[in-house]
């Protein structure tokens, strides 16, 4: 393994994080500046295009510019480089910046306008809205980079050498732990620096604050910065969001592959739905349960660390003959989704508490309430909202995730994304948007029976 491909690595995921910050940001001051539809309709968007499964965008811009692609005579463009994986990611990633610099604009006030009437413009930019966004920039520019970093789906597919994929490949090739040892030191210092970097920072979420009424920030950026911005984000959620979407709804060829990809998939269909929808119930309720410990943080470290490097450390300590129980059937994969993504749980449900009302919290606790009720009368009514939300973000990643499982997955338990990512490697387009398609009915099962339910308890209490 050739230490030029850490250099190589690091150069990609700083240019990933250079351009998805820049796109995220002025997305994120155009829609400070605009209320109503277009709001909804751009903030929406923003989230769908992070929500897509990265398999889609990268057989969709496959199918436009990759060998034999529909733009390949009029655009001949390369997507299987180095620029073509940088343009894929930050088409992906864009949205963490967007939306982590939009909860941090919320932040300005009214006062702090009134305090220079006359600053506007390119200034207003320079003087309050960068010091503003600085430290959303730096947390969401972190985030990207190991991120992108990271992942090894898009260098793979586009056949671009970095070190995380050199490693999987490698290792996955021969077994040797001896190499592994040698070179995953350094993935694992990547979860580290992004700790040490976030640590004791503050993350504005966009609910927090109301922050200042569009119509006067828009006023105070101008015509010339709006439009702009207006441009870039319209730009940004039609190419990463409507674009891929479009290219996997009109192609025939997806809807005549369809019912042949159900068939030949059912037992990775069941997969996915078992181990993404089994995980997100693990990952809530233990988040749930170790909420109050402040030592969950250090689960961050496992969320940023590559998944093959995970994969490698579980495989070294279940591989056992008396663990043969565990280690081949869905025990480890639930280990291993659940480790991964088990930070986003602590989070989620730490953030969910803090928004129930402390004194119902204080009654109960001297009413000596017990915790069921608790949980029933005081914390759903209240948080439910938000622990459904932190339940649904993990089962999307668990449906995406290829590189957690990619080297522990048991005989038999090959998931949709595992079969994509595979296919991806041999030009199966239409089988592949099938696939995709299968997957984003799986993404939208749990809303669609939600909103079953709440229906039929409406009716019901009427």
């Amino acid at each position: 393994m050739s230490w030029e491909l850490l250099l190589n690595s690091f150069g990609l995921a700083t240019m990933v994080s250079f351009f998805a910050v820049l796109i995220g940001w002025s997305v994120a001051v155009f829609l400070a500046s605009t209320a109503g539809r277009w709001r909804i309709v751009l903030l929406g968007g923003s989230i769908a295009a992070f929500s897509l499964p990265p398999f889609l965008m990268v057989n969709t811009w496959l199918g436009l510019l990759g060998n034999v692609g529909v733009l390949k005579p009029v655009l001949p463009l390369n997507v299987y480089s180095f620029g073509g994986a940088v343009w894929l990611l930050t088409l992906m990633l864009w949205p963490v910046p967007c939306l982590m610099s939009y909860g941090a604009l919320k932040r300005l006030t009214p006062e702090l306008l009134d305090a220079e009437p006359g600053l506007g413009g390119w200034p207003l930019i320079k003087e309050v809205l960068l010091p503003l966004s600085g430290s959303a920039l730096l947390q969401s520019g972190v985030i990207v980079f190991a991120l992108a970093f990271n992942n090894i789906a898009v260098p793979a597919i586009l056949q671009v050498n970095v070190f995380p994929a050199q490693f999987w490949v490698e290792f996955s090739s021969t077994y040797n732990f001896k190499m592994a040892w040698q070179y995953g030191w350094v993935l694992a210092l990547m979860p580290l620096g992004v700790l040490l970097v976030l640590r004791g920072q503050e993350i504005a979420w966009p609910w927090e604050s109301q922050g200042v009424p569009a119509e006067q920030f828009a006023d105070r950026l101008g015509q010339a910065l709006r439009r702009i911005g207006a441009g870039v984000a319209v730009l940004a959620v039609v190419i990463s969001f409507l674009l891929p979407l479009g290219h996997l709804l009109v192609d025939a060829r997806t809807w005549s592959d369809f019912p042949d990809a159900i068939r030949a998939g059912a037992r990775s269909i069941w997969n996915s739905l078992w181990f993404a929808a089994g995980t997100s119930v693990l990952v809530v309720g233990l988040g749930a349960l170790f909420s109050d410990q402040k030592g969950g943080r250090l689960a961050w470290l496992l969320f940023f660390l590559p998944g093959v490097l995970l994969g490698v450390v579980l495989i070294s300590v279940f591989n056992r003959p008396w663990l043969g129980w565990f280690y081949g059937g869905s025990g480890v994969v639930f280990a291993a989704l659940g480790l991964r993504y088990f930070a986003l749980g602590w989070e989620g449900m730490r953030l969910a508490k803090r928004s129930v009302d402390a004194d119902l919290q204080h009654v109960s606790d001297l009413s000596g309430v017990p915790w069921w009720q608790r949980w029933l009368h005081l914390f759903l009514p209240q948080a439910g909202w938000a622990m459904a939300a932190v339940w649904y973000v993990v089962y999307l990643l668990c449906l995406w995730d290829t590189e957690t499982v990619v080297l522990i997955v048991p005989p038999g338990g090959e998931t949709l994304a595992l079969r994509v990512f595979n296919l991806l490697h041999y030009g199966h387009h239409a089988q592949v948007n099938a696939l995709c398609l299968i997957l984003l009915l799986l993404a939208v099962l749990p809303l669609i029976a939600g909103a079953v339910v709440a229906a039929f308890v409406k009716r019901r209490a009427r």
